[in-house]
């Protein structure tokens, strides 16, 4: 089914959802260390694999709820606020080379005095462009890095809007692993592996509580939304 993906919705939607569930493959390592070679452990991968794919378009579609409610926060989509004349995160000049672009590609550009004038109607035209770029640009092979940075912001924006599922399942496995660890280094068995589950899943935690969140997102976003602008001036 893996092979079935395209490469964005494999890395930005399957992989997310990947990261969310990877706690309960780890505690079955850590509970039951020989279950990947018994049927038991077979019988947990046709299972999983199809909850990943569901949580997968769970996040997506969570993601696209979250981006209209950060683009609010943030003033816009990054994109669109680039292209605007009285934004200050984008170099002037760079933004003024790729206006005259656009505008060579035939697509319509406010001034600076329509923009000022109804910003509504200036940002419509500003998202019209960045439509047009985007149906451009979808060669993956000429843009790659418009291609990359669209799915590394996927990838944290599917992330975060899988967050609280993601915390629902690691903060258990996390004290079921360290139950385990604990348990098997009282009654001389090996905890090598409970001990190693327990250091991954609590690196899953510590990323889930540190780096998935908004911020991130935003970092994302902009990256993407440079590339897309920029790729505008090798367009012909």
């Amino acid at each position: 089914m893996i092979l079935m993906l395209d490469r964005y919705s494999l890395q930005a939607r399957f992989f997310p959802a990947c990261v969310t569930i990877a706690p309960i493959v780890f505690v079955l390592a850590a509970t039951l260390p020989d279950s990947l070679n018994l049927p038991l452990g077979r019988s947990a991968a046709i299972v999983l694999v199809p909850f990943a794919f569901l949580l997968s378009q769970l996040g997506a579609d969570c993601g696209k709820r979250l981006e209209k409610r950060l683009w609010c926060q943030w003033g816009g989509a990054p994109a669109t606020r680039f292209l605007r004349h009285a934004n200050d995160e984008f170099n002037p000049l760079t933004r003024q080379r790729i206006h005259k672009k656009l505008i060579l590609l035939g697509l319509p550009v406010p001034s600076k005095d329509e923009e000022e004038n109804n910003v509504q109607t200036a940002d419509n035209h500003y998202k019209s462009c960045i439509e047009e770029l985007i149906r451009k640009t979808r060669d993956n092979a000429k843009f790659p890095l418009v291609f990359k940075s669209l799915t590394e912001y996927g990838f944290c924006r599917n992330l975060l809007g899988l967050k609280r599922f993601g915390l629902l399942i690691v903060i258990p496995s996390f004290l079921v692993c360290v139950s385990c660890a604990w348990i098997k280094w009282n009654s001389n068995e090996d905890p090598a592996i409970a001990i190693s589950t327990t250091l991954l899943v609590g690196g899953l935690f510590f990323i889930w509580l540190t780096w998935v969140n908004e911020k991130a997102v935003s970092l994302a976003a902009n990256r993407y939304a440079r590339f897309l602008l920029e790729a505008a001036l090798e367009l012909e």
